[in-house]
């Protein structure tokens, strides 16, 4: 049988592990069986070569076995991405859940604290007076009766926290990055996946698949973003039906204005707060709104709400002129807290 180091020399090499090697070695990593200078050059190298489908296959299967999971909600919808696209942006996919959730679709939102971000969705969703830290019976109260709950990635993969600080060591984007969003507690079978890595996107396509997911995409805007972007092309691996197909997309196509990279920049998490709070109060519009709803229009095509993005935009525009994003907030703020 192969032991660690072996599993360290083949990456190296070039080689990659097949998924029952991967699953080994990251039981090895989580259940500290191998020393921190060991995982930081596994998780280095492996970087390196580039992680292949089975790898990351291996190393979700390995997570899940130790995971709390919430059965009976893979109905359900993610909008969690990667992180680690560097661009600074305010949180959209955390308020594009809560539109989606608006808009009549069941979100259960995965997240986490800032890692390689300025502001993760766990940051700016405590600033908002959300409680993040809820119970099972309280998750599934809130999907229940609002459509819309955050999962707090720690409570559920508690056995992570035994690699956080060789992540924080190594500070620069690790498998850990792409694994986070495969790792939904309510094993979702929809959701929006970005990537902080354009030349990921087959790879974790190809691992949704094989985690049977209905239908997905995993998306790079503008090979830049981990969303969904209205600043340039979007790229598209959807998951449907077993099958996998690219796509491209422009969001100028449905009449969205092109925007600019310094039009979307966020802040901390008070900062990001306060822009969630103005586009679901109708107070702010322009680039920061439109980006909102190309990826809460596109929530909607992959649930099966709308026959097209056209149709999510007129949608998700009337839910947020309505003032229902905005209740749907306060909504999760009153039960979360109560």
């Amino acid at each position: 049988m192969k032991n660690f180091t072996d599993y360290i020399k083949s990456i190296k090499d070039g080689v990659d592990l097949s998924s029952k090697d991967s699953e080994n070695a990251f039981d090895q990593i989580l259940l500290q069986k191998v020393g921190d200078s060991e995982i930081i050059e596994f998780l280095t190298s492996l970087s390196k070569k580039g992680e292949s489908v089975d790898e990351i296959f291996g190393a979700v299967i390995s997570i899940k076995k130790k995971a709390n999971i919430i059965k009976g909600f893979s109905n359900t919808f993610d909008t969690c991405g990667t992180g680690g696209d560097g661009s600074k942006t305010f949180n959209i996919s955390t308020i594009s859940a809560i539109v989606t959730a608006a808009s009549g679709v069941c979100v259960a939102k995965h997240g986490n604290k800032a890692v390689s971000s300025l502001t993760g969705s766990a940051d700016v969703l405590s600033e908002l007076g959300i409680n993040i830290n809820l119970d099972e019976n309280k998750i599934i109260n809130c999907l229940n009766k609002i459509n819309l709950c955050f999962l707090f990635a720690p409570n559920f993969h508690p056995i992570l926290k035994n690699v956080a600080e060789i992540r924080k060591k190594i500070g620069k984007r690790t498998i850990f990055n792409i694994l986070g969003p495969l790792l939904s507690p309510v094993e979702c079978k929809k959701q929006i996946m970005g990537v902080y890595d354009i030349n990921i996107l087959m790879k974790v396509a190809e691992v949704l698949k094989k985690l049977e997911t209905e239908h997905a995409w995993v998306v790079s805007g503008n090979k830049e973003y981990d969303e969904l972007t209205t600043t340039g092309k979007n790229y598209i691996i959807e998951i449907k039906n077993k099958k996998i197909k690219e796509l491209e997309i422009d969001s100028t196509l449905f009449g969205i204005q092109k925007s600019n990279k310094k039009d979307l920049i966020g802040g901390d998490s008070k900062k990001n707060a306060e822009i969630i709070k103005g586009i679901l109060k109708g107070e702010i519009s322009g680039p920061k709104k439109d980006i909102v709803m190309l990826n809460s229009a596109s929530a909607l095509y992959i649930n099966n709400k709308v026959k097209d993005i056209e149709s999510g935009l007129e949608i998700v525009n009337k839910t947020i002129l309505a003032g229902d994003g905005f209740k749907k907030l306060n909504d999760l703020i009153e039960l979360s807290n109560s």
